[in-house]
């Protein structure tokens, strides 16, 4: 079996660089461990999807107008049934609706056949910014929802308990 890791990665290669309209793609980052995601998608299905996510994400961010210098992360789960979600964690966090824009170009790509689900995050640098640097990102659902848990949370739980 191929190694997700490795097949990302030479996509990565490809997409982290700065474009001319201000918007740099940072990276993938596997928010389960390798092993999991594997047994639940294979890499021949889960990077073109991340491909055309990103395509999705770029194009909202490209057409934003005055947007303040931001960095971040969409995060990205998808589960059986063709079901994607995502979340935003950026900062300063983007304006309202082009937060809006970006996730319902995301959310019209199709979702891969999956056998359980999976969550990945993509780092974006908008308007001259910068990707980010911390390895996880921590959008503010996810806090509110770890902490009503009262205990820690495998990633993939504790997407399931907020996705909408």
């Amino acid at each position: 079996m191929r190694s997700i890791l490795v097949f990302l990665a030479g996509w990565l290669c490809a997409s982290s660089v700065q474009a001319a309209n201000g918007v740099t793609a940072g990276g993938v980052v596997l928010l389960q461990p390798e092993p999991v995601i594997q047994a639940r998608v294979t890499a021949d299905k889960l990077a073109p999807y991340l491909k055309q996510v990103d395509t999705a994400a770029t194009h909202a961010l490209k057409a934003a107008a005055s947007v303040p210098a931001s960095g971040g992360f969409v995060v990205v789960a998808i589960r059986p049934g063709e079901q994607s979600a995502f979340w935003l964690d950026f900062t300063p966090p983007l304006p309202q609706a082009l937060a809006n824009d970006l996730i319902a170009g995301a959310k019209a790509v199709r979702v891969p056949m999956v056998k359980g689900t999976v969550v990945v995050a993509m780092k974006y640098g908008v308007a001259g910014g910068t990707a980010p640097s911390q390895p996880m990102p921590a959008p503010k659902e996810w806090s509110a929802a770890a902490k009503a848990a009262g205990k820690p949370l495998e990633i993939g739980d504790l997407v399931e308990r907020i996705w909408k």
